[in-house]
């Protein structure tokens, strides 16, 4: 029952289409020659992040659902009960309470921060992340019981599967390796500290890899921005301003779910209070501690990034701002349900009335998260269909040029919908059928995308004019190799100049649709106007 209920909150998605790097995620694995090939070459432009998990089964996806966006989003909302189903066992291995634990994996697979994190695809990452962490976990727990061997192998390698697919891994990393060392009280302290050196040895071979992969594997570009202790001290405010309000989604609850919110909030509050006058067994310290080590360790490990941004959360906030933000939470979510589930563990035994009380509460909220994520996804559906209209007309387009190599460029003009703008290359490279016929081609709009992606080995600058090289650096010094393809970092200039040798096509947007305004910009009767959206020592 709880299954279909989150399907049918979720079933506005599988009507949508594909948003900012699901394009890209796409394009790079359409551009990959194996599905190995993430392991041992960087697969991300900016030489930062190292997740070839991850990027593996975007290859397998990529391959069987092609650009069947449905089907994509029924990978991660399987993915994304998955990770619920590992939360029960977790939960129901430390509480040895079946309805505890059931009823906090129903909230985490019904609160806006999972499905939110399940509908944008690109999310993929922390799925798999948590989920193989979780599990991970889950063998740490049996290794702590019975001094398995195989469970400790067990526990090594699903850690290291969650490592591989998104650095926020070692958030479960860690925290299990802390509960092995302090909890585990009936094994001994050798065979503790042997299991420990384990883990720690696990986290030398990821930090190998990536180091050998990735050109910037600490991403200490960020640290030139800003003081590390400033950085630090807006991070983490900036992630705690943001779980406050997205744990609650108080700010988009609107009637009834209001109503229901703060209903139910006000007996978790009542609960809470009254639990905490009941006994403080060393279960109940357990899961607080190790629910709680999840949630500082995933605040910790964004804090570099979050140190730059706001998490907005207003109500007018945009819809893909709110889904894509889901994700910094997604992992605390689960060790916060750990922690209060530990909190409210001896509520079970006090009778009816209390009993009473907490199936009422828990009604309330998940109804309430339930009709909010149903309204965020429907929103966030609608915005993807936007992107959908815009690439299938610039492909329908496109199918008709003669497209000349090498030099073959695309100008998607008067498009104002910032993120297709921020992807476009990308965005007709993920679609295209012919991925040979448009892989040599440079696509933007007036504005720099993030990057393009291209089987140009050896090109002649002269042909890219007006797209310049970054920092005006050689094709060496702005490209890196991605399976047959090179990530590019390229510029426009706002004072570049057409080049009417080069064989361009011009699109504009309008009316709903792209109309071929190429013979306009030739014969200087229409003159693009350029803007560089890259950092300012990048535009020139």
């Amino acid at each position: 029952m709880a299954t279909l209920a989150v399907v049918i909150a979720f079933r506005a998605a599988f009507g949508g289409y594909f948003m900012l790097d699901d394009f890209g995620m796409m394009s790079i694995a359409r551009f990959l020659e194996s599905p190995l090939q993430p392991f041992y070459q960087q697969h991300v432009p900016g030489g930062v992040f190292y997740r070839p998990v991850g990027m593996l089964l975007w290859w397998l996806s990529e391959r069987l659902f092609g650009t069947t966006a449905s089907l994509h989003y029924m990978l991660n909302l399987g993915l994304h009960l998955c990770v619920a189903a590992a939360l029960y066992s977790v939960i129901l291995k430390l509480a040895e309470n079946r309805w505890l634990a059931l009823l906090a994996a129903i909230a985490f697979a019904s609160h806006p921060i999972g499905l939110g994190t399940a509908a944008w695809l690109s999310d993929r990452f922390d799925l798999l992340s948590l989920l193989f962490g979780l599990l991970g976990l889950r063998c740490a727990l049996d290794f702590s019981d019975t001094a398995s061997s195989r469970s400790l192998a067990a526990c090594t390698v699903l850690l290291g599967l969650s490592l591989l697919s998104k650095e926020i891994g070692l958030a479960l990393v860690l925290t299990t390796a802390g509960y092995v060392l302090v909890f585990s009280r009936d094994l001994r302290l050798a065979l503790r500290w042997r299991a420990v050196a384990v883990l720690l040895l696990l986290l030398a071979g990821y930090w190998f890899a990536r180091s050998m992969v990735l050109s910037s594997p600490t991403g200490g570009a960020l640290m030139t921005l800003n003081s590390p202790l400033q950085l630090l001290s807006d991070g983490v405010s900036h992630w705690a301003a943001g779980w406050i309000q997205y744990s609650s989604y108080w700010q988009q609850m609107h009637g009834w779910r209001a109503f229901a919110t703060a209903s139910g909030l006000a007996l978790l509050a009542f609960l809470v209070i009254v639990a905490l006058f009941q006994p403080w067994t060393r279960r109940r310290v357990l899961m607080i501690a190790l629910g709680m080590s999840v949630v500082a360790a995933t605040a910790l490990l964004q804090w570099p990034l979050l140190g730059f941004i706001t998490i907005p959360f207003a109500d007018d906030a945009k819809v893909i701002e709110r889904v894509v933000n889901s994700r910094y939470f997604y992992t605390t979510l689960a060790g916060f349900l750990i922690a209060m589930a530990g909190v409210l563990e001896p509520l079970g035994q006090r009778g009816r009335v209390v009993v009473g009380m907490s199936s009422l509460m828990f009604s309330l909220l998940v109804l309430a998260w339930l009709g909010a994520s149903q309204h965020l996804l429907r929103q966030y559906r609608n915005e993807t269909l936007l992107q959908r209209d815009l690439v299938q007309s610039a492909n329908a387009h496109i199918r008709t040029f003669q497209l000349k190599q090498p030099g073959c460029q695309i100008y998607l003009l008067d498009v104002k919908n910032w993120a297709f703008t921020w992807v476009s290359d990308e965005a007709i490279k993920a679609t295209y059928p012919e991925l040979d016929a448009i892989g040599r081609c440079l696509i933007q709009t007036e504005h720099t995308p993030w990057y393009h992606i291209t089987s140009v080995d050896d090109p002649d600058p002269g042909f890219w004019l007006p797209l310049q090289f970054a920092h005006g650096h050689t094709f060496k010094h702005s490209s890196s190799a991605i399976g047959r393809g090179y990530f590019v970092g390229l510029n426009l200039m706002s004072d570049s100049k057409i080049n009417i040798g080069t064989p361009a096509y011009y699109l504009a947007w309008q009316n709903d649709n792209f109309v071929d305004v190429s013979d306009e910009v030739r014969a200087g009767r229409r003159v693009p106007r350029f803007l560089c959206n890259r950092s300012a020592d990048e535009c020139h």
